[in-house]
């Protein structure tokens, strides 16, 4: 989603510290095209537009959003500019951003509350059912449900949550996209882990300029490649009034003589099912071209309508992004 594009962008300016070389620079025209950008994207943005792009979506339940603009600066200067620019507590929807480490442990959860509206939040875990108003298991919901009789439901509803998120946690550590567990929908079970898998088979920038990060994607914990750096969060948004508490696995490798860098949300309390966000920096003899790939999945797409949904979902996204992007390109001093 957009609410993690600042994240996501600053990862990638915090790791990025590199020369370029003329032998290994593509040319503007040539990465507008890996990118699949229109025939006239390079002159475009040369002339400074922020171009913008439909990727082929996965599934009809996706929403897909492409980005890339130029910077007239060399890597390094950029990852200065950004990191001066960028302020990660600026998004009003962030409440919570907090690292996990190693095997993971509850103690890693303990700031975790059931906020805003606590008591309203937790009827909806203690009557929860299959449908998309919570993304739980049936075990997971099995478990909240019992918690009806308890004397005082939101710290019960608390507590299992920080199971919950543990849980899941280790078990997409372990095992990847295989140890993630299904949602429980009214139509039968939803597998996250088929979105995002989706999602990383799409990913055709990453075939051709970062192919170790598009096959860790599908593979991990297997096959990390060097110069790997990886981390783990656990966030919690004010999303429609409700708290939305989501898993986020960075990734980000060296890619070339610029660096790729992807964001997954393996888990997502609500109101969308998953994400997936790649992003990079590339160096051209221009200066730098920064590329900005997004992948939603959301239940809200899908039905009847679906094409116009998204298409609406489409547009509200690369608006937000843009306009993201414009005020941190704008803050960066003249050459």
């Amino acid at each position: 989603m957009g609410k993690s594009v600042l994240l996501l962008l600053a990862s990638i300016l915090g790791v990025v510290g590199f020369e370029t070389t003329a032998a290994d620079t593509p040319s503007l025209d040539q990465l507008a095209a890996d990118l699949g950008l229109p025939s006239d994207a390079g002159a475009r943005i040369r002339s400074g537009e922020i171009v913008k792009s439909d990727p082929r979506e996965s599934s009809d339940r996706e929403i897909a959003v492409g980005l890339a603009f130029l910077v007239q600066r060399r890597p390094a200067e950029v990852l200065e500019a950004f990191r001066e620019a960028i302020d990660l507590k600026a998004d009003p929807q962030l409440s919570a951003s907090v690292p996990i480490r190693g095997p993971g442990a509850l103690g890693d959860f303990d700031s975790l509350a059931l906020e805003p509206d606590g008591a309203v939040e937790a009827k909806r875990y203690i009557t929860a059912g299959p449908g998309d108003t919570l993304n739980l298991s049936s075990r997971e919901i099995q478990e909240f449900t019992a918690l009806a009789a308890s004397a005082d439901p939101k710290s019960g509803v608390e507590a299992q949550l920080k199971q919950l998120l543990l849980h899941r946690y280790q078990a997409y550590l372990a095992n990847g996209l295989a140890g993630i567990p299904s949602y429980a929908r009214a139509g039968g079970a939803w597998e996250p882990s088929g979105d995002l898998r989706r999602a990383s088979e799409a990913a055709q920038v990453l075939q051709r300029y970062a192919p170790a990060l598009q096959r860790l994607l599908l593979s991990y914990p297997r096959g990390k490649p060097m110069g790997l750096e990886e981390s783990f969060f656990w966030l919690r948004y004010d999303l429609d009034g409700r708290p939305n508490y989501t898993l986020r696995h960075r990734l980000a490798i060296p890619m070339g003589d610029g660096f790729a860098v992807a964001d997954r949300e393996f888990y997502v309390s609500h109101g969308y099912n998953a994400s997936q966000e790649i992003a990079g920096l590339v160096p051209v003899s221009e200066g730098t071209v920064i590329f900005y790939r997004s992948r939603v999945s959301t239940d809200q797409v899908a039905g009847f309508g679906s094409s116009m949904k998204r298409n609406l979902g489409r547009s509200v996204m690369a608006r937000q992004l843009t306009e993201i992007f414009e005020r941190s390109r704008r803050s960066l001093p003249p050459d």
